[in-house]
Order: C-alpha cells, then sequence, then structure tokens
C-alpha cells in the first residue's frame, strides 16, 4: 500500500516554519463501509482525530533521509455518510536535541478504503498555524528533550468537529524522501492512572502522586472561575518537599492558560516520566482529576527463573524499569532524556531477550542506529541526532549488541544487512592504530567517555592519551566481529587482530609488580571496569586473571565501578571461575539493589546515588541499570 501516500503531497501552513510550531490540517471524507486505514508520516510529531476523536499519534524517531511511515487502522472512528480528518502536527527544528534530527516542517497522509484514496494531503487541504498551542515558545525542558510546550485553553474554538475559522489551503512542500514503514510496533494508551493529593503547599500549589513511576501524556480535568496561567511541574522524587522543576538549565513543566469553566485536556505529544505532578495556578482552582495516560510498547513478560523474595522484588524492579524504558525506540531514562544510546540499549537489549523473549524491537534499534551518517564511521552519541558528538567506546558497545542480538535471534539476513556499517565502524578504530595501540579521537567532537566515575568520564577533554580501555574495548569489538563473520561465512582476520593488540595492551598498561592494568600509560590510576574489560578481552589470561580477580573485590585503591557497568565486573570473574565466582556477583546485585527497594522505588536507578547524582538530575527510572534480569535467568535458571 506504500503507492498510496506516495501520491500524497508533503504540505504545511505557512512559506516559513520555525522552531517549535504547530499546524493544523483539515480534510472531508465520504464512508459507506469497510476497512479504514490511515498512512501517515510527519515531521516532527503528529496527532489524528477523526470526528473528534484520537485515532492515531506518534511519529516514530527517524532521519530525513530515511523516513519512517505509520499504518494505523482507524476503522472504529469512522461513521456512514461524512467524516473529518484533522491532524495537529509538532514542528521541533531544534538541531540540539539528543531525540531528533530536524528535516523540512511536515505531513503526508493518505486515508485508503477497499484499496480507493478517501483523501489525501495536497494543496487543497486547508490548514492554519494552531490557536491553541504556543508557536515559537521555544522553552525547553532538558537539552536532551528539547521543547515542552504551552497551550492556552482561552483561544479554542472546536475545529476538529466544528465549524473552521482561518484556515487557508496549504503550502506545498517541496522535498520526495524515501519512505519505509515503521519497523515495530506503535505504542498502546493504556487507561489513565490518576494522581492522589498527597501534599498541598497552599491554596494555589497542590502536589499528587501517581503511587509509582509512569511514562505517558498528561491529561486533566478542572475548572476555573477565571481566565489564569497554570504551571504543571513533573518529577520522580519529592526529596526536596516538592516537585524539583528547576535543575541546572532543566526546566521540567508545561504552562496552561485556563479558560472560565471547565477546562479537559490530553496533550498527545510529550510523554512524561514522573510519579509526581504539582499544579501551580494563580487563583484557587476545581481539580477534577490530573492523570498520566501511559504509552507503553506491549511486550509479553517470560516465565522468571526461580528466584528468592528478595531477588523476586529486584526482579520486578527491573523489568518495570524495561518497560519503561521501551517506546519508539529504547530510551536510557523516560524522565530527563528520553534518548537512545548504543551502550544503554545493549543493556536493554540483552535483558529484553530474557524478559520477553522478543527479537522484532532490538532489530528496529540497531537497523535505526545503522541509519546513522557521520564522515568518521563513527556513531554519533544518539539516534536519531544531527548533533556533531560522539562517544567513540560507543561504537565498539553497538558491534557487541549486534553479535549478541545475532546469537539471539540467528537473524543472518538482517546482520548481513547492516554488516558493511560495522566494517565501517571497526575500520574507524583500526586505522588509528599505531605502534599496536588504538590513538584516541581527538577534538570537541568525541568525549572520550567509558563511565561516570574518576579518570573514566573525561568530560571536556579534546586531548587524549592512549588508554587501557579503548584498546580493550576494540579488542572485545574485533572478537565479536570474528563471531559474526563467521556466521555469515565471511573471511576475516579479526581474531589475529585482537591478538596483536592484546599483547600491547598487556605490554603497555600491565604491572607485573603490583598485578593490575592502568587506565592511562601514565600508570597512575586503576579501575575495576578497565581491569575486568582486560580479562574479558584475554588480554590478561590465566593465572594471572585469577589473581586479578581478587584484586578486583579487595583494592581499595582501584576505582570502583559504577551501575552501568558492573556486568563487565560480573562478566570477568564469571569468565574467569563461574563456580567460586556466582554467589559473589548474585549477592553484590542484592547488596546495591535492595537500597533502590528500602526507598520505595519501584524502578531501578541510574547510579548508587539516586536523585542525589548529577547535581540532583540523578534519574530514578534507568534502563542501563536493569541487568540483574540477565544474571538471574542465566545463573538461577
Amino acid at each position: 500500500m506504500l503507492e498510496h501516500i506516495k501520491n500524497a503531497q508533503w504540505i504545511w501552513c505557512n512559506h516559513d516554519p520555525k522552531q517549535d510550531e504547530y499546524g493544523e490540517f483539515v480534510d472531508a471524507f465520504s464512508y459507506e463501509s469497510g476497512n479504514v486505514t490511515l498512512q501517515i508520516s510527519a515531521d516532527s510529531n503528529y496527532a489524528t482525530y477523526i470526528n473528534g476523536a484520537l485515532a492515531a499519534w506518534g511519529q516514530y524517531a527517524d532521519f530525513p533521509y530515511d523516513k519512517v511511515y505509520d499504518k494505523v487502522d482507524v476503522t472504529s472512528f469512522c461513521r456512514k455518510g461524512t467524516n473529518r480528518i484533522a491532524t495537529i502536527v509538532w514542528y521541533y527544528g531544534l538541531e540540539s536535541s539528543s531525540v531528533y534530527y530536524p528535516g523540512k516542517a511536515g505531513v503526508l497522509y493518505t486515508l485508503v478504503c477497499n484499496h480507493q484514496v478517501l483523501c489525501q494531503s495536497s494543496a487543497a487541504t486547508l490548514s492554519r498555524m494552531s490557536q491553541t498551542y504556543q508557536n515559537h515558545r521555544c522553552k525547553i525542558l532538558s537539552g536532551q528533550l528539547g521543547f515542552g510546550y504551552g497551550y492556552h485553553a482561552t483561544k479554542e474554538d472546536n475545529w476538529l468537529i466544528g465549524e473552521l475559522h482561518g484556515f487557508t489551503p496549504s503550502v506545498i512542500v517541496d522535498q520526495a524522501l524515501p519512505l519505509r514503514i515503521r519497523p515495530c510496533d506503535k505504542l498502546t494508551l493504556l487507561p489513565e492512572v490518576v494522581g492522589i493529593p498527597c501534599k498541598r503547599l497552599s491554596e494555589t500549589d497542590i502536589i499528587f502522586d501517581l503511587g509509582r513511576e509512569q511514562v505517558g501524556f498528561l491529561s486533566f480535568e478542572l475548572s476555573s472561575s477565571c481566565e489564569q496561567n497554570i504551571t504543571i511541574s513533573y518529577g520522580e522524587h519529592l526529596a526536596d518537599g516538592r516537585v524539583r522543576r528547576i535543575i541546572g538549565d532543566r526546566d521540567f513543566s508545561i504552562e496552561y492558560r485556563a479558560k472560565v469553566g471547565n477546562n479537559a485536556f490530553l496533550n498527545p505529544f510529550r510523554r512524561f516520566g514522573c510519579r509526581y505532578l504539582e499544579i501551580s495556578s494563580e487563583y484557587s482552582l476545581g481539580i477534577q482529576k490530573i492523570a498520566i495516560v501511559p504509552t507503553m510498547y506491549v511486550l509479553t513478560e517470560k516465565k522468571r527463573p526461580k528466584l528468592t523474595a528478595l531477588q523476586n522484588k529486584i526482579y520486578d524492579m527491573c523489568v518495570e524499569t524495561l518497560h519503561l524504558c521501551i517506546h519508539e525506540h529504547y530510551e536510557d531514562c523516560p524522565w530527563r532524556e528520553q534518548a537512545l544510546y548504543a551502550m544503554d540499549s545493549r543493556n536493554q537489549m540483552l535483558c529484553g531477550y530474557y524478559a520477553f523473549g522478543e527479537h522484532r524491537f532490538p532489530r528496529s534499534n540497531l537497523e535505526l542506529i545503522s541509519k546513522d551518517h557521520r564522515e568518521d564511521g563513527l556513531l554519533s552519541i544518539c539516534y536519531p541526532i544531527k548533533l556533531d558528538l560522539v562517544i567513540p567506546s560507543f561504537s565498539l558497545h553497538y558491534i557487541t549488541a549486534c553479535r549478541e542480538y545475532l546469537e539471539h535471534s540467528k537473524d543472518t539476513a538482517f546482520i548481513a544487512g547492516i554488516y558493511p556499517k560495522l566494517q565501517s565502524i571497526i575500520g574507524a578504530f583500526t586505522d588509528r592504530i599505531e605502534n599496536g595501540l588504538f590513538q584516541p579521537f581527538e577534538g570537541k567532537s568525541y568525549w572520550n567517555f567509558y563511565e561516570w566515575t574518576e579518570n573514566l568520564d573525561n568530560w571536556g577533554l579534546t586531548k587524549f592519551s592512549s588508554d587501557l580501555l579503548s584498546n580493550a574495548l576494540l579488542s572485545l569489538a574485533l572478537q565479536n566481529m570474528a563471531v559474526i563473520a563467521k556466521e555469515l561465512c565471511i573471511e576475516n582476520d579479526y581474531p589475529a587482530q585482537a591478538e596483536l593488540l592484546n599483547i600491547r595492551i598487556k605490554e603497555s598498561f600491565w604491572d607485573k609488580e603490583k598485578g593490575i592494568c592502568y587506565n592511562y600509560v601514565d600508570h597512575i590510576s586503576y579501575s575495576q571496569l578497565g581491569n575486568a574489560v582486560a580479562i574479558l578481552c584475554e588480554a590478561v589470561t590465566g593465572a594471572d586473571a585469577e589473581a586479578l580477580c581478587e584484586k578486583l573485590l579487595s583494592d581499595p585503591q582501584m576505582t570502583q565501578i559504577s551501575l552501568s557497568m558492573c556486568c563487565f565486573l560480573y562478566d570477568a570473574l564469571l569468565k574467569t571461575n563461574k563456580e567460586k565466582y556466582t554467589s559473589v556477583v548474585l549477592d553484590n546485585i542484592e547488596k546495591t539493589y535492595a537500597p533502590m527497594l528500602d526507598a520505595g522505588s519501584t524502578t531501578v536507578w541510574e547510579t548508587e546515588l539516586g536523585e542525589q547524582d548529577f547535581s540532583g538530575a540523578g534519574s530514578l527510572c534507568h534502563g542501563w541499570s536493569s541487568m540483574p534480569v540477565y544474571y538471574y535467568h542465566t545463573l538461577q535458571a
């Protein structure tokens, strides 16, 4: 049915769209009987109403050069006779966020019944700029998320089903984009979760508790005796006695201009990740309800292994986190960023194979990441994104994710299709090997980050000396490439390259007397992460690895590993002596995650410090921390 949408035209509501702009588009169509399908694509996000009811929403995160369209059955919204289809499109136009690659403002759609076009976007489609959503507000929620929104209920005119005011023929957008259908399922709206008043700060400032972390659209019903401004803030905790709205340059709030009388609102564009909602108004309100309508990617959980009571609680937290960090793509956290990272998503995919047993969603993410284009051959920091920023080590984690996907799915056809991308990535690293060691990328576009610990986050550094972790991760990536190439029956010399690299790693970073590997060639600092990866890539083996494992657990001078990277520590211990260290790993998981349960959390944290970390911006629902799912399945099965 792709030919139907290809016959439609990209349109917008004016000739000169700007950042943070909303367009409204209306068509009429006649319907008698049969199944009706909406095919639609937009830049940047859309919500379509048929006869006033929300029928389809949510543009897949994509690149303009790899545009995705949705195919949605909307039959249940149609009635015999004349119908109205109305679409609101929110154009971001922002080049600096972590979740969007800017293209031209526009919408493309076709409504089809029994292979006949009922209506489609064209110059004849009536449109206007939104009267209610505040255009060009450009107020940032967070640097990663991009814009929040403002809404003026006082300007509502019932255009979804009533008379049309200020609408004119649409402007044709001059572009011809490649189109492919959404590679995964669309999200589902679940029954709303209504907040319970938990704290009244004043007559005009009330906090509501959703009971647990939720992710979805803001919805409310309230009455106001006058026109007034309302601010609704959202957050994951009340550590300050109220919702922590302002954190540095972030502002986790939206603005609503209430009209006199009853106000009913549902925003179908911006997801909130939160447990608490705070309503601040100029004058008192009659609040009938404030809620989050969960937006979920529906997955069925597999049978879990036999676990203790505490392990079951930890498992529940981890699986809940996985659910809340899956939408158009994997998300690091639903509150602060909602961004797809290659490293974070590798953890989420691996856990998902055991928790859900499905492969379509991880494949769609690996495919989206593969569409990222950079001249240096590396992957951008997030996807889709235009921002010129790279974490080189995350490109190596992507190769790990691809090898694990192949192992669990046996989908050789897909991996064969992206194999040239994998070659490009690994080549970008091996081309920088000098004197047997990889030489780090330098410059303001490259953030040589490994984890959030001392000497390994490297924030702000543009020049960098050769280091243990980039070389050890490259060795692992070469070995993973060898596994992939073997499955695809492709001749390669990756094992030999890894072996040579391992020799130089030990020569350059190993201290024989201390029995540890240093982080850098200056032999000053050393870490659990660096030494764990040195064992995993087999730069350190045999008796040296056995002795090093003991130091990993006992050396107080060794930089402790962070929550996101504990899997490397666990894997190094298990690789060296699974029988000896299985109980150590399981005990460490309980020690690490029990405090989250004790704090009343239903999801797992970004770091062990929780909300206190990152100057008060620590996430309490973070996908990369869900790894106990994997270890419970593989060690407790």
